[in-house]
């Protein structure tokens, strides 16, 4: 089995995880559609990496609301930030201008729409967005210097904060873990923060893409407030009163369309 498939079943779990308290394991194989040997496997893996507890035929969260390894962000809401970073391309004009991209999964999808543009240069600080510019040799890439955080796969520290404080950009664009009125917009990591404070401050268009699941969330590293933001890309799945909110503080909010959520089963309930 691939890691793509061994990642998006991890992200399940962790999805259920975050619906409920506990999963019992033998739930699972029909639930993830594998073999029991498999599950046992992936709950072994998932175990030494830190992100869940055995016990009892049951599972429980290790780290609720911690930062998750950017390998499994890319699975969770695929298809939403797809979406989110395909329509936050189209925002920034196709003429020569000068962008700061973050890094992250949804960041990583506006820069793979972005690629094939020409009279483009982008400056970041995100390794994998690096990676997904230079696919069709369009764009002209300039990437920080800095320390990588193994996590994020991202360039922070002093050398990355001197390189963006060296430009002044058109447009910024970058990825959150939570957005909410009393916490404005938030990163698990200080130092991710600190990045992307500075991409908005020297970027005279500052646009932040979420998907759904970061909206009315907070977490302990603050970027900025929510007035610092001009436009803001989620998806129709995000909490409307957030939504209603942002747009009445004059924050231009697009949604793009999501097919409606199933509603949720309880792991062990019968279909």
């Amino acid at each position: 089995m691939s890691d793509r498939k061994r990642d998006e079943r991890v992200s399940v779990i962790l999805n259920l995880l975050a619906q409920h308290r506990e999963i019992k394991v033998r739930t699972l194989p029909e639930l993830l559609r594998v073999s029991g040997a498999t599950v046992r496997r992936d709950l072994a893996a998932m175990e030494a990496e830190g992100l869940v507890h055995r016990s009892y035929g049951k599972i429980t969260a290790a780290r609720r609301g911690s930062e998750l390894p950017v390998s499994l962000r890319h699975s969770q809401n695929a298809e939403a930030k797809r979406r989110i970073g395909a329509l936050a391309s189209s925002l920034i004009p196709g003429r020569p201008l000068t962008v700061a991209l973050g890094g992250g999964s949804t960041v990583g999808c506006v820069a793979r729409s972005l690629s094939g543009r020409s009279g483009l240069t982008v400056v970041t600080n995100g390794l994998d967005t690096a990676t997904s510019l230079v696919t069709r040799q369009q764009v002209h890439v300039v990437v920080t210097g800095g320390s990588v955080r193994s996590l994020s796969n991202d360039l922070v520290g002093k050398a990355a904060e001197k390189a963006l404080r060296s430009y002044r950009f058109d447009f910024a664009v970058v990825g959150v873990d939570g957005l909410s009125l009393d916490g404005g917009l938030t990163r698990h990591s200080v130092k991710g923060a600190e990045i992307d404070r500075i991409m908005l401050e020297q970027a005279e268009h500052r646009i932040v893409v979420a998907d759904s699941s970061k909206m009315g969330r907070s977490h302990r590293a603050k970027i900025a407030d929510l007035s610092a933001v001009h436009t803001v890309v989620t998806d129709s799945h995000a909490n409307a009163a957030m939504v209603a909110l942002l747009r009445r503080m004059g924050v231009r909010t697009t949604l793009v369309l999501m097919p409606p959520q199933p509603p949720a089963r309880r792991p062990g309930t019968p279909h």
